[in-house]
Formats: C-alpha cells, structure tokens, sequence
C-alpha cells in the first residue's frame, strides 16, 4: 500500500471515532408512534427469536422488564459483555473494545423529532439504558473485499433497557425517519445530512436500518446504520467510511499510469455492513 493509502487508512481510523462520539442527546423515548409499514423497518410482533434466557432484557432479571437498574444493571452490564463480539468470533476482522470515555460534542438535537437517530451512535451508555458495551471493527471484508480503502470501520453496540423503553426508541427511529424535517438534522455544531431510511433485515424482534453523513474537513464521514431489537436489548451496527475526492483523484491518476490505488471510496460507494458480522453478533445475543 502507498504511504498516502496508509495516511488515508490511518484518516479513516481516527475520523471514525469521531463520528462514534455523537452524544446520545435527548429522550429516545421522545419520538413514538410508527406503524407495521414504516419505512426502514423489520418488525415481527409477538415473534421473539431471542436466543438468551428469553426475559425482556439482557439482564434476564427485572431490571429488563419494567425495574430499575441497580443490582439488574450490574447484571445486564455482565450478560451483554459476554455476549459483545470478541477475538476470532469473525474471521478476517480485528475485534477491538469501543473507547467508552471518547468525547462528545454538547449541544441539542435540531429538529428534536431527530434525537432517536443521535442517540442510539457512539460510545457510552444511551439514555434510559441499563448498560452498554461497545466493539469496534476493520480487517478484511469477509464477502469478498480487497481488504484495501473499500472495507468499511463497522461500530457494534449492545445496549440494555427495559423492553417498553427499547420497544420506545425503535418507534422514534421509525417516526424520525418518516419525518422530512430529518433529512438533515444538527448534535450541536455538528450536522448530518443525507439521511435516509434503508430497507432492514428481518432479523431479531424488529429492525431498522438508515445511512447518514457529516463532513470532516475536506472528507465526506459516511455511516449506514442498523438497529435490531431483541427483547429489552438493542444491537446498533455503525459502519462507516470516507470519501475522499483528492484521494479518488490520486486513483484515477495512479490508473492511467499503471499503478495500484489506495482503493479510496468514490461517491457512489457507501459503506455496506457485512452480513457476517451482523449474524455472528445476533448469534450470541
């Protein structure tokens, strides 16, 4: 790889914690409604494939049901760190912790209708949540990639909650989503744009996906986001990269001369998230 390919690499590494540290603002519960057809949705009512004790939370105790946190958050704390993604559970990909004390930008969530699509990024626990852990990502794309520019950083969260609260948040990504005052929507100074609903797997109790963008200086930050609700326990999946034009350019330079590119992401190319790490994550939920 050119030394530019590992500065780009390098770029895409520290960008991706900065667009993880967006601070889960506002109540998720702020937004309700939805319906069985919104868009960017999976849902199956009454069908719970949970694969863990089959309680309402992570925690298998009361605090998963309508309890509070306490001792049940200790032991949610516990059950979702079992369950969170480690070393050699996907072949091909580095499984690092998520660094839980980053920094997130102050501010309020514009128009407020959007904070449910804030609040479930980034590190740290998310409001109402009884524990959270966090996995972060990168290697070589098990579908295939060239393990070079094109291989998407993936952020994996579990979060715990009360199945009503859990069952709360899915409502208000779905109503935010549905909103057209969230095409573009502001954490602060930071902006996001290009927001749009993605079809969702049929995986879980329900599920909803989207994608979303915000510049880093003269880089394009770009994430395709999916949600997945089982019980009182949602799994979010961050995947992400960079567009880069002066990169894309270099490429197309390096082509016309007969050289490798750094295989920088083009504009049509959003980040995918691999179907592998989706399933062997559910799989130990």
């Amino acid at each position: 790889m050119s030394e530019w390919g590992k500065n780009v690499k390098s770029a895409v590494s520290r960008a991706v914690v900065a667009v993880s540290v967006v601070a889960a603002l506002g109540s998720l519960a702020a937004c309700g409604g939805g319906s069985g057809d919104d868009a960017g949705k999976s849902a199956k009512p009454g069908a719970s494939k949970s694969a863990g004790s089959g309680s309402d939370s992570a925690s298998g105790s009361g605090s998963g049901a309508d309890g509070g946190a306490g001792s049940g958050g200790s032991r949610a704390a516990a059950k979702l760190e079992k369950a969170a993604l480690g070393a050699g559970d996907i072949k091909g990909y580095k499984v690092e912790k998520a660094d839980e004390a980053a920094a997130r930008p102050a501010g309020t969530v514009s128009p407020s209708v959007c904070a449910p699509l804030a609040a479930v990024l980034g590190p740290g626990t998310p409001p109402k949540a009884d524990a959270h852990v966090g996995r972060v990502l990168s290697g070589s794309d098990a579908s295939g990639g060239s393990g070079k520019g094109d291989v998407p950083i993936t952020d994996v969260g579990l979060s715990a909650y009360a199945r009503a609260d859990a069952t709360k948040s899915m409502e208000g990504l779905r109503t935010a989503l549905k909103s057209k005052k969230c095409s573009t929507f502001g954490v602060g100074a930071h902006r996001f744009l290009g927001v749009h609903a993605l079809p969702a797997p049929d995986k879980g109790d329900e599920a909803v996906s989207y994608k979303l963008a915000q510049r880093k200086g003269e880089f394009l930050m770009r994430e395709s986001v999916t949600v997945v609700r089982r019980g009182g326990t949602l799994v979010v999946f961050e995947a992400s990269n960079l567009y880069d034009p002066e990169g894309v350019q270099e490429d197309k330079e390096a082509a016309r001369d007969g050289r490798e590119g750094a295989g920088t992401p083009t504009a049509d190319e959003d980040p995918k998230l691999a179907p592998a790490i989706v399933d062997a994550q559910l799989s130990k939920v």
